[in-house]
């Protein structure tokens, strides 16, 4: 019988609630930008969204580098896969959010909307 290595489980329910979180962060501004019926509704900007999607990275960053130090390697690449995939995450949010605030933006003013970003878009 092979001997259990500590930390296997401890390294999938960290990444396990390290992906929760990303796809929350995600979902709330999905939500936030696509459910209005409001024609002249902006949703909120995806650069607040980003940087909670940075916290989520940077902390799976400390936990890789705390597990190296400790030799504990399931953590370390379990946390590491975490780290690359919230990158991966927050550019395809930046570029998801940038293009439907534009757009968002675009149909506000074209809705009759005054605001000042509204001089070049009729």
């Amino acid at each position: 019988m092979t001997e259990r290595t500590p930390g296997g489980c401890a390294a999938a329910a960290l990444a396990t609630a390290e992906l929760a979180a990303l796809a929350v962060i995600f979902l709330s501004w999905w939500g936030d930008t696509y459910f209005n019926w409001d024609p002249q509704y902006v949703g909120p900007r995806v650069g607040p969204y980003v940087q909670k999607m940075g916290m989520v990275a940077a902390l799976a960053a400390v936990t890789a580098l705390a597990a190296v130090v400790r030799r504990t390697w399931r953590m370390a690449w379990a946390q590491a896969l975490i780290v690359a995939l919230a990158l991966a995450a927050m550019a395809g949010t930046h570029v998801l959010g940038t293009s439907a605030h534009s757009k968002q933006q675009r149909q506000a003013c074209n809705a009759g909307l005054a605001a000042s970003y509204c001089t070049n878009t009729r």
